[in-house]
């Protein structure tokens, strides 16, 4: 099985020129503030399947991959965090409670301090489509993301990688700063150091679950992003630093 997807990925990583081509680059606007923007495309995604990426990208590190609240940061902090695969966790929690909690931070009610101020990073849209997905996750469902989002490769790094890469893949993401994680950048070194199948696998199943140092952040996008979305972000990334 690891043969055939190391094949796979191989073949579809080959036809990144081919696919830029036709589809293209998404454009080249100039846009700051991570993941607080408004799409140009036709979008097709559910609230869900974003509040998914946006969970994958601020929540990961310390709730973990699966909403179990073992995530990579968990090890760090005195007080562990919230498992929102506890099917019993939300009874009589509102969405305006949820709201409030994630917008202003743990700190404001009388919770832990690593659960940050969201506020100030998401959109009150974002902050909703997260809810919407925890809410996913804690009622044991599963999200359809066998369809294309309608998204470019750009916006789709803007919302899910730009957290902790950063808007030019320097490692300077808010999350990144936010744990003070010496994020590698994505510059033509570093890729320079995995092919183009390896590069689909990392961003496909993320690194092993025993990988240590800033790597074991990585989550599994696979589950979030099609093959084609994958292949256009690596693609995306590839242009930084040239």
């Amino acid at each position: 099985m690891a043969g055939y997807t190391l094949v796979k990925a191989f073949v579809l990583v080959a036809m990144l020129p081919f696919l830029h081509s036709c589809i293209g680059d998404g454009g080249s606007g100039n846009h700051s503030g991570d993941t607080r923007h408004e799409s140009s495309a036709e979008v097709f995604e559910s609230p869900e399947l974003q509040g998914l990426k946006l969970y994958l990208g601020y929540c990961f590190v310390c709730h973990g991959q699966k909403g179990d609240g073992q995530g990579p940061y968990t090890a760090k902090l005195a007080d562990p965090p919230a498992d929102f695969t506890d099917s019993t966790y939300f009874v009589g929690k509102s969405d305006e409670e949820l709201y409030d909690f994630i917008s202003k931070g743990g700190v404001a009610h009388g919770k832990s301090m690593h659960m940050k101020p969201f506020g100030f990073q998401m959109t009150p849209e974002q902050i909703r489509s997260a809810i919407a997905y925890i809410r996913v996750v804690n009622r044991n469902e599963r999200i359809d993301v066998s369809a294309e989002s309608g998204y470019s490769a750009e916006e789709i790094y803007r919302n899910s990688c730009v957290m902790c890469h950063g808007e030019k893949g320097e490692g300077d993401g808010r999350v990144a700063r936010m744990l003070n994680l010496a994020i590698r950048p994505l510059n033509p070194e570093t890729l320079g150091d995995y092919s183009s199948a390896k590069l689909f696998n990392i961003v496909e199943q993320g690194f092993p679950q025993d990988t240590s140092g800033t790597r074991s952040y990585m989550p599994a996008w696979g589950g979030t992003l099609t093959e084609r979305e994958i292949i256009d972000v690596i693609d995306h990334i590839g242009a930084f630093g040239r």
